[in-house]
């Protein structure tokens, strides 16, 4: 059988590489993802809708193919591991311990920043002897958060350059001359208060993600995304199959994208 494509990369540093979904850093040889949302299925179907249980099995080929190319002894998650804010589903449970034992048994260790989804998770994450950071994670040069609420004041610590964080789910919609509709996923690049900030996109494969090129400021869902000029975002877009593509500015993107 022929090996499975590489996933796409781009060096936004040194150390920091995007890798499919996830971000590399090279110097703590760690994975970062976000917004997994695992047990989405069962959620929806207990509203009458009805979604093959696809997720799972989607999450760890993506991840498969971040740590054959990076070769990182570590992921961490920033937030929203499962989906069900009022309990933990049957769904979450089984596939939580599934994802956590397919890593362990890679040799891969994990560790997870709280999210707002991700109450009830705290049972199952001390079975598995996962270490879970609320609000934050400060690791050298990285503070890594979820985003749905404000920056703690450890994000402002001298050592923090990067503050690394998801929750947002961003993504852009393209129009082609057809009057065809394309979403992507895609990274966000910019700064605040003279850090630089890194938006992870969702890995789930059923959260397409908020269209940042239509959203106005006041509708996104991070506090901090709320304060910035987002427009001097750059904006890296991900397609695991094609590549990944440097947009520019958010604000040059809008300028050139056809109207939607």
């Amino acid at each position: 059988m022929a090996s499975a494509k590489p996933l796409p990369k781009l060096d936004l540093d040194k150390n920091a590489w995007i890798v499919g979904l996830g971000l590399y850093l090279r110097d703590l040889d760690t994975v970062v993802v976000a917004d997994l949302h695992l047990g989405y299925e069962e959620a929806l179907s207990e509203r009458g809708i009805y979604v093959p249980p696809v997720q799972l099995s989607v999450i760890k080929r993506l991840l498969r193919l971040i740590l054959d190319e990076t070769k990182a002894s570590r992921v961490i998650i920033l937030g929203d591991v499962k989906h069900e804010f009022g309990s933990a589903l049957r769904q979450e449970w089984r596939e939580v311990l599934n994802l956590f034992n397919w890593l362990k048994e890679r040799d891969v260790r994990v560790e997870v920043v709280r999210g707002n989804h991700d109450n009830f998770l705290i049972p199952i994450l001390k079975r598995l002897e996962v270490p879970l950071h609320d609000p934050i994670l400060v690791e050298g040069r990285y503070a890594m958060v979820h985003g749905h609420k404000p920056l703690p004041p450890e994000a402002y610590a001298e050592n923090v350059e990067y503050i690394l964080m998801g929750h947002e789910h961003p993504a852009v919609l393209f129009r082609d001359e057809l009057g065809v509709k394309m979403k992507f996923k895609c990274f966000l690049d910019g700064r605040y208060e003279g850090r630089r900030v890194i938006v992870v996109p969702a890995l789930s494969p059923l959260m397409p993600g908020t269209e940042v090129n239509l959203t106005e400021p006041s509708e996104l869902l991070s506090p901090l995304l709320k304060e910035v000029n987002l427009d001097a975002y750059r904006v890296y877009v991900v397609d695991v199959e094609a590549g990944v593509y440097d947009f520019g500015p958010l604000g040059t993107l809008k300028s050139v994208l056809m109207p939607l």
